[in-house]
């Protein structure tokens, strides 16, 4: 792999890639970038307080009533952000959208069983909950799992 360092006075830093995207040095070297960019803490709330929460530790983001809910294994919290950006800012993460209002951490996912309806229900590591990946999302959360994780 050939890497080529051009400074420039540009207002933040760009990364191109030339080649054969398919080759896994690609694959791991957008992986380390997205590490990089990963956010590991994030503030949620409940009752007017915020919390310092690890990433990690919340299952899934539900957009619910206008809000935005955090769930963890213990505790239901609000995120002060809209779910397209939770999106975009926990995608190296390792979370990713499986329908229009619930962003999963694939980390905690135990299985993924089809449905009759052409979805997917996907068991989180507790045994009991299941969120359901929606025919649109499917193709994009199986590729996320199999590349990026």
């Amino acid at each position: 792999m050939k890497l080529t360092l051009e400074p420039q006075e540009t207002a933040e830093p760009e990364i191109i890639i030339r080649g054969n995207l398919n080759d896994p040095q690609v694959s791991q070297v957008i992986a380390a970038l997205n590490a990089v960019r990963a956010i590991s803490r994030l503030f949620l709330y409940r009752e007017g307080k915020a919390y310092l929460c690890l990433v990690d530790d919340v299952l899934y983001f539900e957009a619910s009533g206008g809000k935005v809910l955090a769930r963890t294994a213990r505790d239901v919290l609000e995120a002060q952000y809209k779910l397209y950006e939770l999106a975009d800012m926990l995608r190296g993460s390792g979370f990713i959208q499986i329908s229009k209002g619930v962003i999963v951490n694939a980390h905690r996912v135990l299985s993924v069983e089809p449905e009759f309806s052409g979805n997917y229900t996907a068991v989180l590591e507790d045994g009991k909950t299941r969120l359901t990946i929606s025919r649109k999302y499917f193709k994009a959360f199986r590729d996320y799992v199999i590349k990026e994780l």
